[in-house]
């Protein structure tokens, strides 16, 4: 065989053989996916998903059966039903194992803890084993209210809360207009994503703000030391800034049970 077939061979040979390996971890890595997820579709009964539209989040969570603290979550957006979700092991913090019982709802105004018009939900399920494919999940109803077992019934204590007055910077002041929302967040640095969010629609600057587990997303108690961050909204969409909005975030990490927080929102909000 001559050099110049060698070497092709040899390259056809290891370019065959890194593509198989390649693709068999590939396979092997969305099968171990799948073993550690619940995976299927989200459909809407008939007659209530007509309020749905696209920008509209959908919040999946699950919760282990016997305590029903919250194990994993995942927001879809957009959502306009019926879609395909997965959720599992690479939404949770945690190692998942077992069974868990699942709940869906919708949120049109990023704070998934209170119910809005147009807002509709499921029924938190039955036990599902992780590995599950296929299942059906229905939207069946408007959200109103969370599932009985589910109300967090720890309360907003100061133990549980953060506390203060928001102020805003001078320069800033002529970019807040009567029909602004404030929006006040907690965000756990671990996770990258807000665990807690309150929305007050009327609002005065100074403005005395309480957060804490009454406001959390997926209505699990939380523990621990947060980024608190606060800002003002205009177009009922607090992840997406537009001109004129501004934002204070926390210089450190804040324990739940502060209380008398001076807090100054005092940068216009941008991504």
């Amino acid at each position: 065989m001559s050099k110049n077939k060698l070497i092709f061979c040899s390259a056809l040979l290891s370019f065959v053989g890194i593509t198989t390996y390649a693709l068999w971890k590939e396979i092997a890595r969305n099968t171990s996916n799948l073993e550690q997820s619940i995976s299927g579709a989200i459909l809407t009964a008939q007659g209530v998903g007509g309020r749905i539209v696209k920008t509209d989040n959908a919040h999946i969570l699950l919760f282990d059966p016997d305590t029903l603290e919250l194990a994993a979550s995942k927001i879809i957006n957009p959502f306009l039903p019926p879609v395909t979700f997965i959720i599992g092991q690479s939404d949770s913090d945690r190692k998942l194992s077992g069974m868990y019982k699942m709940l869906v709802l919708t949120d049109k105004d990023g704070d998934p803890n209170h119910p809005s018009i147009g807002e509709i939900i499921g029924p938190l399920t039955h036990k599902i084993p992780l590995g599950t494919e296929g299942y059906k999940y229905y939207l069946d109803r408007p959200f109103k209210r969370f599932p009985r077992d589910l109300v967090n019934l720890e309360g907003d204590s100061q133990k549980y809360s953060i506390s203060g007055i928001v102020k805003v910077s001078p320069k800033l002041s002529s970019l807040v207009d009567p029909e602004d929302r404030l929006i006040i967040m907690l965000f756990d640095p671990k996770k990258g994503r807000p665990v807690a969010v309150k929305i007050l629609n009327n609002f005065k600057l100074p403005q005395k703000f309480s957060i804490g587990n009454s406001n959390a997303l997926g209505i699990h108690p939380f523990r621990g030391e947060f980024s608190l961050r606060i800002l003002t909204d205009k177009n009922n969409q607090p992840f997406e800034p537009v001109i004129g909005e501004i934002i204070g975030r926390s210089k450190k990490l804040i324990a739940l049970g502060a209380k008398n927080i001076e807090f100054v929102m005092d940068q216009n909000y941008v991504r």
